[in-house]
C-alpha cells in the first residue's frame, strides 16, 4: 500500500511540476510588452474569472459534457456491434470496409451545417456529430482486436471445447479489450472536439457557444475560462476511460509495465532517502 502511494505521489508530482512550469511561463509571457498589447489575462486574472463565473461555466459545461457522453456511448455501442458483425463475416467486411473508410475520410465538420438545417439548434445535431467523429476509431480498433486472436489461444479454446458465445466471451473479447479500450481513449477526445465544433457552428448553450460569444464580446477572460473548463472536461472524460481500462485489463502488459516502472521509481526514491 505504501509503495502504491509513493508511486502515485511520484506520478502526481510530475504532473504538478509541469502545471507549475506552464503557469510560470504564462505569467512571464503576460509581462512582455508584445503580449501585453494583446490583452492576454494573467493566470491570476483567469483564476479570478473562473471563480467569479463558475456557475455559468458549470451549466454550459454540463451541456457539452452531456452531448459528448451520449455521442461517445452511442459510438461505443455502434462500433462494437459493427466490429462483431464484420469479424463474423469476412466477405461483408471486405465489401463494406472501403465504404466505411470513405465515410471516415469525409470531414464531419462539413456536414454539421446540414444537420443544423435539418434538425435545428438543439442537442441532437451535436450528439450526432460527436457520434460520427468518434465512431470509426472504436470500430477500427475493435475490429482489429477481434481479429488478433493468436493460434495458441485457438488451440486452448479447442482443447476446452469452447465455441460460440463461450468462445467469444472467454477468448476473443479478452484478447480484443486492449485494442477496444485504446480506440475508446482516442474516441472520447474526438467526441469532445465534435460536440464543440457543432456548438461553434450553431448553438445557444454549451462551452463552444460560450467561446464564440466571448469572442464576439471581446471578453478574453471568459474565453480563456471556457477553454480551461473545456480542457478539464476532456481530461476528466479521458481519465474515466483510462480508469475503466485500469480495472478491465489489469493483466495487460501495458499495465504491468507501468506498475513495474512506478515500483522501480519508488524504490529509487526510497533508496535516496
Amino acid at each position: 500500500m505504501l509503495r502504491r502511494a509513493r508511486a502515485l505521489w511520484n506520478s502526481n508530482g510530475r504532473s504538478l511540476g509541469a502545471v507549475l512550469v506552464i503557469l510560470l511561463l504564462w505569467e512571464l509571457a503576460c509581462r512582455l510588452p508584445p503580449i501585453q498589447s494583446l490583452g492576454l489575462p494573467s493566470p491570476e486574472a483567469t483564476a479570478n474569472g473562473l471563480i467569479a463565473r463558475w456557475q455559468i461555466l458549470v451549466s454550459h459545461g454540463a451541456i457539452t459534457g452531456y452531448e459528448t457522453l451520449v455521442g461517445f456511448l452511442v459510438a461505443l455501442a455502434g462500433g462494437l456491434s459493427g466490429a462483431v458483425v464484420l469479424s463474423l463475416s469476412p466477405r461483408l467486411a471486405a465489401a463494406l470496409w472501403p465504404t466505411i473508410l470513405f465515410l471516415q475520410i469525409m470531414p464531419k465538420v462539413a456536414i454539421a451545417p446540414l444537420l443544423l438545417l435539418w434538425l435545428g439548434f438543439g442537442l441532437l445535431p451535436k450528439v450526432i456529430i460527436a457520434f460520427l467523429i468518434s465512431f470509426f476509431p472504436i470500430l477500427a480498433n475493435a475490429y482489429a482486436g477481434l481479429q488478433s486472436v493468436d493460434e495458441e489461444t485457438n488451440e486452448l479454446a479447442r482443447s476446452m471445447h469452447a465455441a460460440g458465445v463461450r468462445y467469444f466471451l472467454y477468448f476473443t473479447l479478452p484478447q480484443a479489450l486492449p485494442r477496444i479500450l485504446s480506440g475508446a481513449r482516442i474516441a472520447i477526445t474526438f467526441a469532445v472536439v465534435g460536440a464543440v465544433v457543432a456548438e461553434f457552428i450553431g448553438a445557444d448553450k454549451g462551452l463552444g457557444y460560450l467561446v464564440i460569444l466571448s469572442a464576439r464580446n471581446l471578453d478574453m477572460g471568459l474565453m480563456l475560462a471556457a477553454i480551461f473548463t473545456l480542457t478539464c472536461l476532456g481530461v476528466g472524460l479521458y481519465g474515466l476511460v483510462s480508469l475503466a481500462e485500469h480495472y478491465l485489463i489489469p493483466w495487460h502488459i501495458s499495465r504491468r509495465r507501468a506498475e513495474m516502472r512506478d515500483l522501480s521509481e519508488t524504490r529509487a526514491t526510497a533508496g535516496g532517502l
